[in-house]
Order: C-alpha cells, then sequence, then structure tokens
C-alpha cells in the first residue's frame, strides 16, 4: 500500500510523496509512524484500508496532509488544524527556540501573539513558560476557535485570552513584556512559483503581504509605540526582507537584530525597544 501510494503520488508531483503515504496510513491504524513501520509486514483491515484510499485520493487531489488528518506537530506538541488556519512550518519554531534561550522556564511574562492563527506560538510559549500569561490576538474568529480548542488540549487554556481585532490596536500593550509576531509576509510576486497545494488550500490571508511582503508589519510598527522599554518583538520574515525590517524598526527601538534560520537565510527578527 505504501509503495503504490508513494509511487502515485510521486508522479502526481506532490510534495513528500512517502512522507504523506505513511502519515495517511499512520493516521487510519491509529498508531504512531515508527510503529508502522516496524510492523510493515501486517495486513491492513479492509475498514482500515477504505479510509486510507478515501484519504490518499483526496491526498492525490492536492489536499495538504495535515488538513486530512486534523492535526500537524509544532515543538514536539500535536496541534489541531484546519483550513481556517496555515498549516505550521517548522521554521517557525525558531522563534520558540529564542524565547527559552532568552527567558528561562519560570519567567513570569505578559506576552502578545499577534496573529496567532492555530495558536501554535501562543501555547508554546505557555506550556514552556509555565508562569506567563498569553494574550492570542487574531482578525478571525475562527482561527479563535481552533487556537482555543488547541489551549484546552495542551492545559494552558487558564492562562490565555483570546482577542478578536486586527493587529495590536485593540490592545494595552503598556504591561506587555514579549511579542510574537509571525504575519503573512510572502510578496505577492512569489504566488506563481508557491507549490499549488498551498495556493489552493491554505489561507491567501495568513501568507500575502502586498508587493514586498511587508504590509502587515507596517501596520503592526504603528501599534506598538506604546510598549515598555525593554520588551521584545519577535517575529518571522522572508530571507528576502532582512534589511527592509531593520530599516522598519530601527526608528522605534534600540536594537533590531536579522538571525538566520538552519541553513543561513535570514528568517527571524528581534526588535528590543
Amino acid at each position: 500500500m505504501l509503495r503504490l501510494w508513494e509511487r502515485r503520488f510521486l508522479e502526481k508531483g506532490l510534495d513528500s510523496p512517502r512522507l504523506s503515504a505513511q502519515v495517511l496510513l499512520a493516521h487510519v491504524l491509529g498508531i504512531d509512524r515508527l510503529s508502522m513501520l516496524l510492523d510493515s509486514c501486517d495486513p491492513v483491515p479492509a475498514n482500515v484500508l477504505q479510509t486510507f484510499e478515501d484519504l490518499a485520493w483526496r491526498r492525490l487531489q492536492g489536499e495538504p496532509v495535515a488538513y486530512l488528518v486534523g492535526s500537524k506537530e509544532f515543538y514536539g506538541l500535536d496541534f489541531i488544524v484546519s483550513s481556517d488556519v496555515l498549516i505550521p512550518r517548522p521554521e517557525t519554531e525558531g522563534i520558540i527556540d529564542l524565547v527559552r534561550e532568552n527567558f528561562p522556564a519560570d519567567a513570569a511574562l505578559s506576552v502578545l501573539d499577534i496573529g496567532t492563527g492555530s495558536g501554535v506560538l501562543a501555547i508554546t510559549c505557555a506550556y514552556f513558560l509555565r508562569r506567563s500569561r498569553v494574550v492570542a490576538l487574531d482578525v478571525s474568529r475562527r482561527a479563535l476557535n481552533v487556537a482555543r480548542v488547541n489551549a484546552v488540549r495542551h492545559g494552558v487554556v487558564s492562562r490565555m485570552l483570546f482577542v478578536q481585532a486586527d493587529l495590536a490596536g485593540a490592545c494595552n500593550l503598556a504591561g506587555v513584556d514579549l511579542v510574537l509576531a509571525n504575519l503573512p509576509y510572502v510578496p505577492e510576486s512569489f504566488r506563481s512559483a508557491m507549490s499549488p497545494e498551498v495556493i489552493r488550500y491554505e489561507p491567501a490571508s495568513a501568507l500575502f503581504a502586498g508587493v514586498d511582503g511587508l504590509n502587515c508589519y507596517r501596520a503592526l510598527s504603528g501599534g506598538l509605540l506604546n510598549l515598555k522599554s525593554g520588551a521584545i518583538l519577535l517575529c518571522e520574515i522572508d530571507s528576502s526582507q532582512g534589511e527592509a525590517m531593520r530599516k522598519l524598526f530601527a526608528p522605534l527601538a534600540r536594537k533590531v537584530d536579522v538571525l538566520p534560520d538552519v541553513t543561513g537565510r535570514d528568517r527571524l527578527v528581534a526588535v528590543v525597544f
């Protein structure tokens, strides 16, 4: 089964054909992927086979695996996802790395996550900073509903507040210590070169932000003027935007650092106000 569908996915030109087949089959079997591969000679029950093939045919049309199985791992935690939110990317985990490198686990911070989506940044931050309180903000009510479910799932909902608003305008920033922002940053000109399954299935409003991809960060910069001295903003960008982000935030901040991802390309921006 795995070989058959891997070949079909490959012939269709889908992303990660082998991983797609493995994740879908493990999901319908109700076991983890490693256990499935170790028991790869076991027969597959007929009812499971039908369920798997139904999902596999949808995958063949380009529907992302995360939406098919309804979840995606982020920083070792499993998050519910739907077509109302962007699928979490591994590179976004770098923001959590920076949080954990710069703050002790017992830090009692006031954190604001702007554009929370499925809540991966807000919830993961609350999960590792057990004394901190986190506000998760998003313009989409449906996205906030997904984030709230994930907060319950990971036992942090009592220390979180969910706010429907555009950027930071609806929040009192006077006491905020840390702002997280993984806002839309893809330039419109990149659209034609992107994976068709991303374009067809993931929410465009969570991806694109104008000609240079910085419309949302420009709007955000004007909403952070009241942050207290010492507050930190951590955000994700495209590798082409490092210098533009430095120029955007330099007049507002004491320090702006553009940091690379594991491939050495600009990916994160840390702003100290």
